[in-house]
């Protein structure tokens, strides 16, 4: 049989301009929606924790600093019903308030944590520290006041990477235990989590950290920094990229490497804002969120 060739297009598309804008504008709406989702989900499960503690009375004095959610086999969190104190004691809900009402507190709690899934890890993985597996299942511990601290509003556009104003010498954190000096611009902050610029020398120490928590609980979990070293015109340089292993199979693809360019003063800006939940410590290495330079 003779193939006649085809005479038209089989049916006609937007530009390609038209057709990128639509998927960017897409898929930025979709990212947005889902941090909200996520946002709005963390607020609500300090709030609940806060109302089984306290028979749904908001004013009322409560201790519960972190939260013990394991993840389902559909990704999602779910409470175990286990919690702790500020000073690090293990309660549980039906020692507190019995095991009928903790029961049904704990369904209740679930609605809520089954929106923290792997769609919005990003959202609250930084706010989560990773305990020791049960039965196969990965668990985490939330930080119920940083939960709490989130704002209900809708994220704004991300701060551009450009050099920021009077920044002042701090010490920051992200997981409870690595500790990094840097620069940062009060003014630029965003639910209290600010943005800090590290010097080179401190990017390297990032960059082994964070392929060292990799390696020990998987790279889905760790946003990974690497600094590449070469030589262009005998000229010795460095780009330090960030790998977000989690996107590599998702609609984040594109977005899973990025390069980090450094300001004029050769400062990296490792993590952004709500990304990483960076936040600045005191002098006893209490978190200050927000972060207030003149605060005692």
């Amino acid at each position: 049989m003779d193939r006649q060739p085809p005479t038209r297009p089989a049916y006609e598309l937007p530009d390609t301009r038209t057709l990128t804008e639509a998927v960017d504008q897409a898929l930025n709406g979709n990212r947005t929606a889902h941090e909200q989702l996520g946002r709005a989900m963390l607020v609500v499960t300090a709030a609940a924790v806060r109302d089984i503690l306290t028979g749904h009375q908001p004013g009322a004095p409560f201790d519960a600093a972190r939260l013990e959610l394991t993840e389902g086999e559909d990704y999602s969190l779910f409470p175990t019903g286990r919690y702790w104190t500020a000073d690090g004691t293990e309660r549980t809900f039906t020692g507190h308030v019995g095991e009928t009402d903790a029961g049904n507190a704990l369904h209740d709690l679930s609605g809520w944590t089954a929106y923290l899934d792997d769609n919005i890890r990003d959202v609250w993985r930084p706010l989560c520290e990773e305990e020791a597996d049960r039965d196969g299942r990965p668990v985490w511990s939330l930080d119920l006041q940083r939960a709490a601290s989130l704002t209900l509003d809708p994220p704004g556009p991300a701060a551009p990477d450009a050099v920021p104003g009077p920044m002042v010498e701090v010490t920051v954190c992200a997981n409870e235990h690595d500790e990094y000096p840097a620069l940062v611009d009060p003014a630029d902050q965003r639910d209290g989590f600010v943005r800090p610029w590290f010097d080179l020398a401190t990017v390297r120490i990032i960059a082994a950290d964070t392929q060292a928590e990799a390696a020990r609980y998987g790279h889905g979990y760790v946003n990974t920094v690497h600094v590449l070293d070469g030589t262009v015109d005998d000229r010795p340089e460095a780009v330090v990229l960030e790998i977000g292993w989690m996107y590599l199979h998702g609609t984040k693809r594109q977005q899973s490497v990025q390069a980090i360019w450094p300001n004029e003063d050769g400062r990296y800006a490792i993590g952004g804002h709500f990304d990483w939940c960076w936040y600045v410590l005191d002098d006893n290495g209490f978190p200050q969120i927000p972060f207030r330079p003149d605060a005692g």
